[in-house]
């Protein structure tokens, strides 16, 4: 999916960071990303995530935030939470956002048949997220999400973005189970 129905418009930090990011891929097999593998251990958590096979959106979502001056801390004190999408939904320091009115820039929390996704609002069709996020078909990329998979959507304290609504022709596959 393209992205230039993004251009010229004014987004908060993270999401032009993860913009930036858009075509890294995990190495199938047994050799890894550097690059994936290099945001674990900014995280300090190379020690449990080693390998690209591991779910790896909760720790893109971790990256760029951090990134972003925008540190996540999650309630438990489990490392792994980081790695699991659902752990998200109780994180401190964002606004909770009622269905129906998800904007750009957005956090959103999906359920997948083996347990979670989080991803970046991106714009929306009549149906569906576009979600930037990791490990969308083993890599960073545009996808379409039905919005029926919603689990909870955030939004994060901004002190000067003022989020906004992206409709767009979402035309294409719609994921089912990202990783």
């Amino acid at each position: 999916m393209n992205t230039l129905y993004l251009k010229d418009k004014v987004l908060p930090r993270h999401m032009n960071i993860a913009l930036g990011l858009i075509g890294t891929k995990e190495i199938v097999g047994s050799k890894h990303s550097d690059i994936i593998l290099g945001w674990a251990k900014y995280l300090n958590l190379d020690k449990i995530y080693t390998n690209d096979e591991l779910a790896w959106c909760g720790l893109f979502f971790a990256y760029v935030m951090k990134l972003a001056g925008r540190e996540v801390i999650l309630q438990g004190k489990d490392p792994y939470d980081y790695l699991r999408a659902l752990k998200y939904q109780q994180m401190p320091n964002v606004i909770e956002i009622p269905k129906g009115e998800e904007k750009v820039g957005d956090i959103l929390i999906f359920q997948r048949p083996e347990g979670g996704h989080i991803a970046f609002n991106a714009g929306e069709g009549k149906d569906t997220f576009v979600c930037l996020g990791g490990n969308q078909g083993n890599v960073v990329s545009l996808t379409n999400i039905a919005k029926s998979r919603l689990v909870k959507c955030l939004r994060p304290n901004y002190n000067t973005y003022k989020p906004f609504l992206i409709v767009v022709n979402t035309g294409g596959p719609v994921s089912t189970n990202e990783s």
